[in-house]
């Protein structure tokens, strides 16, 4: 040991690792000490940044690749307290107790796959997930106790578009399942513990169980309706009644005049789509010459529209009545 350090002591790791930053906003991060430039994340408490970079130490490669692997380290203010490699770290979160989840991309491949990670602050392992599907984006929750993975579409189905749910302290998966309401822009878990909501650009926050009950299928059926939605006019249709009757057709019937005011120029299968669902509607108050004419309106745009015979059997009814 040198003379300084035995008159002042070896420096502790922590100083050792106590490093200087330059933010760029809420999602950048660069640390020159470590030559590190990437992505990050805070936590709500603003004590923790887990920064992550998708590409190799030389800064030559980075997104889809076959080797080099990416870097990620977690700060506690400005002391690195934990810091790894994996393949395409992505997706960074952190808690407020400092546990962090990274979604990792994998290298290119002919098949289509993605790595959940969860880690405590120290930097070891909690769990991990391999799926046979891309990743989509994650979250967890405030206090660094649950958090969800989405994946994106596979062939193999166990894996195809679920929402996994896990358990951080337990630690283990509670349960994988499709949402009816689609992908998540994001998420945000019930102070209760017992649900996550999802949110879209349009519509409110949707509320499923940590199992997968939708908690909200009233509220998203309404909103989308309200909204104009022709996927969920189609789809109301189907589930309900073939050819909706009464005030609930005359419903559908002001959505889907709302649709066609939305629809682009550039969107037939859309134009040709609307009126046919509107002269169900039609077809359900008996207003059937309106009938007629939305049906005659959508086969004019889309051949294959599925109506030629329902106009054949109103044009008779027609004829017959004059």
């Amino acid at each position: 040991m040198s003379p300084l350090s035995r008159l002042f002591g070896r420096r502790s790791a922590a100083v050792d690792k106590t490093v200087r930053t330059t933010s760029f906003g809420a999602t950048f991060i660069d640390i020159p000490s470590r030559a590190f430039y990437g992505q990050c994340s805070s936590s709500p408490n603003g004590r923790y940044t887990l920064a992550w970079r998708d590409g190799n130490d030389a800064g030559t490669q980075g997104g889809a690749r076959a080797s080099g692997k990416g870097r990620y380290l977690l700060l506690d203010s400005d002391v690195i307290i934990a810091e790894g490699r994996m393949e395409r770290p992505n997706d960074g979160k952190v808690a407020d107790n400092g546990t962090f989840v990274l979604n990792d991309w994998r290298f290119f491949t002919a098949e289509l796959r993605g790595t959940f990670y969860a880690f405590r602050p120290g930097g070891s392992e909690i769990l991990q997930r391999k799926f046979k599907a891309n990743l989509f984006n994650n979250v967890l929750s405030r206090d660094g106790c649950y958090a969800v993975c989405q994946s994106c579409n596979s062939p193999y189905e166990r894996d195809s578009s679920v929402l996994t749910v896990f358990d951080l302290e337990k630690p283990g998966e509670i349960a994988a399942w499709r949402p009816e309401s689609g992908w998540a822009n994001t998420y945000a878990f019930g102070d209760d513990g017992a649900t996550v909501s999802l949110s879209y650009r349009e519509g409110p926050p949707l509320r499923y169980t940590l199992v997968g009950e939708f908690l909200d299928r009233t509220l998203w059926v309404d909103s989308a309706l309200d909204r104009g939605d022709l996927y969920m006019i189609d789809r109301v249709i189907k589930e309900t009644h073939p050819r909706p009757q009464g005030a609930f057709a005359r419903r559908l019937l002001a959505s889907t005049d709302k649709a066609l005011a939305a629809i682009r120029a550039d969107d037939p299968r859309s134009r040709a789509r609307a009126p046919k669902l509107k002269g169900i509607c039609f077809d359900g108050l008996e207003d059937f010459p309106a009938a007629l004419r939305c049906y005659e309106e959508g086969l004019a745009l889309e051949p294959k529209l599925g109506v030629k015979r329902r106009i054949e059997q109103l044009r008779k009814k027609l004829t017959t009545q004059i």
